[in-house]
C-alpha cells in the first residue's frame, strides 16, 4: 500500500473525527437524528465553503444550481460506494449472523 499524502492523511483524520463524534452522540441520541444532523451540517458547511470563494452574492446565486448538482452527484456516488461496502462486509460491520431473527 502506498503512503498517503499529507492532504490525504488530513482528510482521513477528519473523517475519523466526524465519525467518532457521531458514534459518541449516537450513544445518547437516536442514530437517525445523528444521521440527519450530519447531513445538515455537511450541507451548511459546504454552502459556507462555496460562498467563501464567490466574488459576489450574484455570482454565488448564479452558480448555485451547478453547485447543488455537483454536491448531489458526489453524495450519490459516496452513498453507493458505502452501501456496496456494507453489503459486502455486513457480517463484519454489523453482526456475525445476518439471518433474520425469529
Amino acid at each position: 500500500m502506498s503512503e498517503l499524502s499529507a492532504e490525504e492523511t488530513q482528510f482521513w483524520d477528519a473523517v475519523d473525527a466526524f465519525i467518532d463524534t457521531a458514534n459518541r452522540e449516537a450513544d445518547n441520541t437516536d442514530p437517525g437524528i445523528i444521521s440527519s444532523a450530519i447531513l445538515y451540517a455537511a450541507a451548511r458547511f459546504s454552502a459556507f465553503y462555496v460562498a467563501s470563494f464567490a466574488e459576489s452574492r450574484k455570482d454565488f446565486l448564479e452558480d448555485s444550481e451547478e453547485t447543488i448538482r455537483h454536491y448531489s452527484e458526489e453524495f450519490l456516488k459516496l452513498m453507493q460506494e458505502n452501501i456496496a461496502d456494507y453489503g459486502e462486509n455486513f457480517k463484519v460491520y454489523m453482526r456475525e449472523d445476518d439471518e433474520p431473527q425469529a
